[in-house]
């Protein structure tokens, strides 16, 4: 997953389009994943935890745009 800061995400657009790498990394990662590997498993978690502040910043920016 990219490291990146989420209040960088400024627009609606910006944070859209970054959920859908996000989206196409974990996609390929599931592909290949062993997932009765633990360590994959967790590390496959966090990834979605790590997703779900995206799509939290995507809501606070609708939210709060003035449109």
């Amino acid at each position: 997953m990219p490291n990146l800061w989420i209040q960088t995400l400024t627009t609606f657009d910006a944070t859209l389009a970054q959920i859908e790498v996000c989206l196409d990394i974990l996609k390929e990662n599931a592909e290949s994943a062993d997932f009765f590997d633990i360590a994959i498993k967790n590390q496959y978690n966090s990834d979605i935890v790590y997703m779900k502040q995206f799509f939290e910043r995507a809501e606070s920016l609708v939210r709060n745009s003035d449109e």
